[in-house]
C-alpha cells in the first residue's frame, strides 16, 4: 500500500475521542459516555469484537440497573 495512515496519540485521541473523562457509569449520561468512546474502537477494529461484544452486554445491563 502507497499510503500511509495517520499514527500517534493524538489521531488516537481523535479517532476514539475524550468523552471517557470523569464518567463513572452512576448515571445513564456516564453510560453514554462510556460508549461514545467504545462505539469507535470497535469501528476501527481498535477492541477485537470479543472485547466489543462483551462491552455491549455489559452497558446492556448497566442501562437495565441504571432504569430501577
Amino acid at each position: 500500500c502507497g499510503t500511509s495512515g495517520v499514527s500517534g496519540v493524538p489521531a488516537l485521541r481523535s479517532a476514539l475521542g475524550s468523552s471517557l473523562a470523569g464518567a463513572q457509569g452512576k448515571t445513564i449520561e456516564d453510560q453514554n459516555r462510556i460508549d461514545r468512546t467504545m462505539a469507535p474502537g470497535c469501528a476501527i477494529g481498535f477492541y477485537k469484537p470479543d472485547e466489543c461484544d462483551r462491552h455491549s452486554k455489559a452497558s446492556a445491563g448497566r442501562r437495565a440497573e441504571l432504569k430501577n
